[in-house]
């Protein structure tokens, strides 16, 4: 097995190493709580009953769309610090705060 971090390209950025760890491990909290946001917005979704039913149904799937959306954007400006990201469900369950 090769170490990938041997051949990382390094990430211009204005931050010092702590500071850049700090901005990443808060976006990890970030990315994870979003996850968390999505799947509880999903599982409304797929439960919604009712007189209202279509019209619930159709927003909490815009909604959890818009939140998978941000995602990919919160994951990449957390590497954009030259650190790692969210790289499992065992990750989200560790880093999110939403229960």
């Amino acid at each position: 097995m090769t170490n990938n971090n041997a051949s990382a390209l390094p990430t211009p950025s204005d931050l010092d190493e702590c500071a850049a760890m700090t901005v990443a491990d808060a976006l990890k909290i970030i990315l994870a709580n979003s996850y968390a946001i999505y799947l509880k917005t999903k599982n409304f979704h797929w439960h919604v009953s009712g007189p209202y039913f279509r019209d619930y149904h159709l927003l909490l799937d815009e909604q959890a769309a818009e939140i998978l959306a941000v995602t990919d954007a919160i994951a990449e400006r957390a590497r954009k610090t030259g650190n790692t990201t969210i790289r499992s469900i065992g990750d989200i369950a560790r880093h999110q705060t939403i229960k």
